[in-house]
């Protein structure tokens, strides 16, 4: 057989084997991609809070709600993720008005932090992201039942509360924290423990996130991280106090418009009631916040 011709063959079988084993890279990628996320199956769970608990009215009333199956991220999107993702679209950095709470610099984020949920994410920010990754920001009906699973419990973990199993402000101070109000939140993170903590131990002497997953024993009914605490978690849905009272309780979509986005899960910044898997919490469009973060979701098809 000449050279030439033995070259030939040479090369038209290793193009045929790419063709006939790209459908298996595919797939491999694509089993890849989906082991990151969680399917949550369909059925009804109890959305909300009894009256007359230890509970915010917006709530309120507890309701039985059917969601359809869904996937969604094991964990939150991470700085490292979040970078790839502004590196090939070109996206702006994650910023926070506050300079010391900016943890990129030239367009990449700081050394150590490439495993820490990416935060100063607006909700713009998270839904740009997820529709680059094939996916969509979730309901607050699905991050809901994804937090909580479907007996009602209060944390993702159970009914009991433990300062251990998440990273909030009960977390770094050892100890449960509330606020009652903006003045003792400003003594504790301004003035107090948190603010001395921050500085002994918080990246740049600021932020207290953790690498995700950090707290293996808080994972939610369906195996998910950090479901309350670390980053909170900006999801689709316009915020509306009173939605509760008049949603569909199949599948319900956010209202039609609303002035502030809502979110879900509280951060490292947030007392213990805030990390309950019920607690509702807003931002603006134009807010950035040192303790928003997020994940995706998708459909099930």
């Amino acid at each position: 057989m000449p050279h030439s011709f033995r070259y030939l063959v040479q090369r038209f079988t290793v193009v045929l084997l790419f063709i006939l084993t790209l459908p298996l890279l595919v797939c491999v990628q694509y089993a890849s991609a989906v082991e990151d996320m969680v399917l949550i199956p369909q059925g009804e769970f109890f959305m909300g809070s009894p009256a007359g608990t230890d509970s915010f009215d917006d709530e309120h009333p507890q309701r039985k709600v059917f969601v359809s199956a869904f996937w969604i991220d094991r964990y939150e999107v991470t700085n490292a993720a979040y970078e790839r993702f502004v590196r090939e679209t070109g996206h702006r950095m994650p910023e926070n008005a506050n300079p010391a709470a900016t943890l990129w610099e030239d367009g990449a984020p700081i050394i150590g932090i490439a495993d820490h949920p990416v935060i100063n994410i607006g909700w713009d920010d998270a839904v740009q992201y997820c529709r680059w990754a094939g996916k969509r920001l979730p309901t607050e009906a699905e991050w809901e039942k994804a937090a909580r699973g479907t007996d009602g419990r209060r944390y993702p973990w159970g009914n009991d509360w433990n300062y251990q199993l998440a990273n909030s402000a009960s977390y770094w101070a050892g100890r449960t924290v509330e606020f009652k109000s903006g003045s003792e939140w400003e003594a504790f993170w301004i003035k107090g423990d948190g603010a001395r903590i921050s500085k002994e131990r918080g990246v740049k002497g600021e932020v207290l996130t953790l690498p995700v997953g950090s707290f293996p024993e808080g994972v939610s009914p369906y195996g998910l991280h950090d479901m309350a605490g670390n980053a909170s978690e900006w999801v689709n849905d316009w915020y509306d106090p009173d939605y509760y009272q008049r949603a569909s309780l199949i599948d319900p979509p956010s209202s039609e418009r609303g002035a502030v986005k809502a979110m879900r899960g509280g951060s490292w910044l947030k007392p213990a009631k805030s990390l309950r898997t019920s607690d509702r919490d807003f931002g603006t469009l134009q807010t950035r916040p040192s303790g928003a973060g997020f994940r995706c979701a998708k459909d099930d098809r």
